[in-house]
């Protein structure tokens, strides 16, 4: 398979993701795996190892096996499409679709109501509940509704901290069926799956996966044994698609594709604003957790959960996102870089081995191959006419030309009599100023507004930053000349 990695690298990124996932087999970690690597065009690179079964084929990325947690992040653009047409807020209480919740008592007599954006976010105030969850798929509708009138447990204050609960997507996904008046299952498949042509991605084993389905497996006694399949109920809101590497390149990049915003036409299933808010933090995981494994050199990362998405902030790379998906007998991760749309997702049939940090060691390697760290930030246009008005101040002070672009918090902050004083006898310590159409290279920018550069001069250089106001037209607020040492 030629690939766009291949394409457009030495194919080094492509060789070390390959020996980063074939060492899980090799290892003994898990009995077979399928994984990929993805671009804002689709998949581009994929390929399995060991056994989709015992003694069967190998797992290609045609191979379907259980995303598990994963599908949180359906269960959430469920609801996303749903408070984008008006039919769920994210502030209504839980109990508002879901009556049963309404007699769950609360842990204080002061706390609020469990709201619909606090079980996206992951911050009900339910507790951590794996692998409690993970054996309750089956659950029916009246059975789920006798566990909550029997009482439910709650170990913080609804929306004052991060727990992870399983228990708060089950409730999703009552609350997508009472909101829609459809069956979850149903309303997934049909306002995602068939939208997006997921055409392997389903909630049961018939699943229609071009190279069948991959047994889950547990180890026991040295030895790989195969998991029973459990059938669809509430709690499959929670981890109950099958899935293909195919099918989930396609589900990456449609998130993806939400960056940047853009003008231009905003095509269903759910709009990207709403695929963007899936991909902000929304509570904090605290403390953060490291990028690899202990004593593998990674950084720490900032780590929180959007809807059905944990969000990174990598020192190096900044914004990663992420889920991965553990469930009896397989294991999945899948995570990309947004402002790229590189990603990596790999899914395996051993039961809880996610294959996380061999993925996000084999997106670092991708993104090294691949992407610039830093990404240029478009200034506005009176950003680059400040600039230039600024330089022209440098070489000649024109009251004219300051009155016209400095706000007036500028003269405020610092008289601008001294201010001219200060920056005429900076510029001579360095002057002459040199040509001033030399190429200058911008030295940093972190918004739009804001600029810094460097004006040289024969004897050395002037170092500049200038950050402008909202008001519009914009005007300098920030001006700031020192000299380079």
């Amino acid at each position: 398979m030629t690939t766009a990695a291949h394409r457009t690298s030495s194919g080094g990124a492509v060789e070390e993701v390959d020996s980063l996932f074939r060492a899980l087999v090799d290892d003994g970690d898990v009995p077979g795996l399928a994984y990929g690597i993805v671009d804002r065009g689709g998949l581009v690179h994929a390929a399995g190892h060991g056994a989709a079964r015992l003694d069967g084929d190998r797992p290609d990325a045609a191979t379907a096996f259980r995303i598990a947690s994963m599908t949180k992040s359906f269960t959430a653009a469920s609801t996303m499409i749903l408070a984008d047409e008006g039919a769920v807020r994210l502030d209504d209480p839980v109990s508002r679709y879901v009556p049963e919740f309404g007699a769950v008592r609360p842990p204080t007599t002061d706390s609020p109501q469990v709201t619909v954006g606090m079980l996206l976010s992951m911050s009900g105030g339910l507790p951590t509940d794996d692998p409690w969850a993970d054996r309750q798929e089956s659950m029916s509708r009246e059975e789920f509704g006798r566990l909550l009138t029997g009482g439910v447990r709650f170990v913080s204050v609804p929306g004052t901290g991060f727990e992870y609960s399983n228990l708060g997507y089950a409730l999703l996904g009552r609350v997508i069926e009472a909101a829609s008046g459809t069956p979850y299952h149903e309303f997934v498949e049909r306002r995602l799956l068939r939208p997006l042509g997921l055409t392997a991605t389903g909630f049961d084993t018939s699943v229609a996966a071009p190279s069948g389905v991959a047994t889950g497996h547990s180890r026991l006694d040295g030895r790989w044994h195969p998991e029973a399949f459990s059938d669809p109920g509430v709690f499959s809101a929670i981890g109950g698609l099958f899935s293909t590497v195919e099918d989930l390149a396609r589900w990456m990049r449609w998130l993806a594709d939400a960056f940047p915003a853009r003008d231009g036409a905003d095509d269903g299933p759910l709009r990207r604003a709403s695929r963007r808010d899936m991909q902000q933090v929304h509570r904090a995981v605290s403390p953060p957790r490291p990028a690899g494994e202990p004593g593998d050199g990674s950084m720490p990362v900032t780590v929180g959960y959007g809807y059905g998405l944990m969000i990174q902030q990598d020192p190096a790379w900044g914004t990663v996102v992420a889920h991965s998906g553990g469930y009896p007998g397989f294991g999945s991760h899948m995570r990309w870089h947004p402002r790229t749309g590189l990603g990596v997702v790999v899914l395996t049939n051993a039961r809880y081995s996610t294959g996380r940090v061999p993925a996000a060691a084999a997106l670092r390697a991708v993104l090294t191959d691949l992407a610039d760290p830093q990404e240029p930030v478009a200034l506005w246009p009176e950003t680059a006419e400040a600039r230039a008005a600024v330089e022209g101040l440098l070489r000649g002070w024109d009251p004219a030309v300051a009155a016209a672009w400095f706000a007036g918090n500028v003269d405020l902050d610092l008289d601008l009599g001294r201010r001219r004083a200060e920056i005429e006898s900076l510029v001579g310590e360095v002057g002459p100023l040199l040509d001033p159409a030399e190429p200058k290279e911008i030295v940093r920018s972190d918004s739009p507004a804001h600029v810094v550069w460097d004006v040289r001069g024969a004897r050395g250089a002037l170092r500049c930053e200038i950050r402008l106001n909202p008001q519009d037209p914009p005007r300098i607020q920030t001006l700031d000349v020192t000299r380079e040492i």
